[in-house]
């Protein structure tokens, strides 16, 4: 509960702080300013960039322990919750029969004939 309230927090502060930044470029294009780079190298007021670098990181930070834990991808951790009689025993991703003699064999070569299955 307490993460969701910090995501939301911080969602809204990073989302105040691109609207700062817009504000501060809308006015210093009407007034006709030059932003300077400024110690981070960016062409925005200190306090835009560091609010916009806080919110950006307490959000990722709050996120990732928001997270659930990552599931396990291997065969080892699918077996777990199954038994091996469930399990297909033949390799569905294998195909026996392909297309190679047709496709490069020498031009002008029939394919073969297939017998008729009965």
């Amino acid at each position: 509960m307490l993460t969701r309230l910090v995501i939301s927090l911080t969602s809204a502060t990073l989302l105040h702080a691109a609207y700062s930044a817009w504000q501060a470029r809308t006015a210093a294009k009407h007034l006709g300013i030059h932003l300077e780079p400024s110690l981070l190298g960016s062409h925005l007021p200190l306090p835009v960039t560091l609010q916009a670098l806080s919110s950006f990181l307490v959000l990722t930070l709050s996120i990732l322990v928001s997270a659930p834990p990552p599931k396990g991808v291997s065969y080892a951790s699918e077996m777990a919750t199954r038994s091996i009689d469930s399990t297909d025993s033949g390799a569905a991703f294998a195909n026996l029969r392909h297309r190679g003699r047709v496709l490069f064999g020498p031009d002008g070569a029939a394919p073969a004939a297939r017998p008729a299955r009965s």
